[in-house]
């Protein structure tokens, strides 16, 4: 599925994304225009599945990366209790530029998505920085395995803070954690790979074709089979919602959050889903509930331009 490009370009706008963005406070607190949100929902129609890319890139914005919507006066509250403000901090929510923590851009792409990224990017830009075969040496290694290598779980610190062009990264500096670095520090990646990586990443990132990428691969992989498998049950497009930011953190959860919904009334699916995504039956984890409300902001947003309770 692909976003059309007007679309496109909002998000990059609201985003602050350009050849100079980087992973720093500048470039936070989004907010997507409700024009946006109102045009995106009164273009779905459920029988024409491309309707639904604008709802995937509001789900994507909002409750997967926490990005706000502007005006918040006119909205109703924000389930999120924030006034539809965005996420203010590097490692709250995410982010165009996001590179430094918890992923690669908007959504994080991390695992088998980082390694369709690294192939978009050899395919399309294989000359875009210094040092190209340490960087697509590095496909297949987990995000955060090259990060906890790369000095920040060192004691001292250890990390690399100069780029391949001997200027700093403009990233704030995050800590590991002894949690994290002990799953985390593995493999055979060196200082110099962390640096590589993400002089590389931010290099891509900087370019519209791989912001592009980046939110068509999540609409492909990640909303539609929420949105389908949903709908296929019986749910609705605000369940798909919910559904399709549980799978954002794990598809197991997700296939199981489904399951579970099967099993109710169809009033009270949405909740069970939400329930679902902290069951360790379906290998949820007790903390995502403080995403609860930030994960109900699209379906209030669609409710809203619907007119709809």
């Amino acid at each position: 599925m692909n976003l059309p490009e007007p679309d496109l370009v909002a998000i990059l706008q609201a985003g602050y994304w350009g050849p100079t963005a980087e992973d720093s406070s500048d470039f936070y607190g989004e907010q997507i225009p409700a024009q946006w949100v109102k045009q995106w929902v009164e273009q779905y129609d459920p029988h024409k599945i491309e309707s639904t890319a604008g709802l995937g890139a509001l789900t994507l914005i909002t409750a997967a990366a926490a990005w706000g919507v502007t005006p918040g006066g006119l909205l109703p509250e924000d389930p999120e209790g924030k006034q539809w403000k965005g996420a203010q901090r590097g490692n709250d929510g995410k982010h165009l530029m996001s590179y430094a923590v918890g992923g690669v851009g908007v959504d994080h792409t991390d695992s088998a998505q980082l390694k369709r990224l690294f192939d978009f990017i050899k395919l399309n830009h294989p000359t875009l920085a210094p040092k190209a075969d340490q960087f697509f040496n590095l496909r297949g290694i987990n995000f955060d395995n090259i990060r906890a290598r790369g000095g920040v779980c060192s004691t001292p610190r250890s990390e690399i803070n100069l780029d391949l062009d001997a200027k700093p990264f403009a990233h704030d500096i995050y800590g590991g954690g002894s949690s994290y670095c002990g799953a985390h520090m593995n493999g055979a990646t060196t200082l110099e790979d962390w640096q590589i990586f993400r002089h590389w990443i931010r290099a891509a990132l900087r370019q519209k074709d791989v912001q592009s990428f980046i939110i068509n691969q999540w609409l492909t992989n990640v909303w539609v089979p929420s949105y389908q498998a949903v709908l296929a049950a019986g749910g609705s497009v605000e369940e798909a919602m919910i559904n399709s930011r549980i799978r954002n953190s794990s598809p197991v959860t997700a296939k199981c959050a489904i399951d579970k919904a099967n099993q109710v009334a169809d009033g009270k699916r949405i909740e069970t889903q939400l329930k679902a995504y902290t069951d360790p039956d379906c290998k949820g984890k007790a903390r995502h509930s403080e995403r609860f409300g930030v994960m109900k902001r699209p379906m209030v947003l669609y409710r809203h331009f619907r007119q709809q309770p």
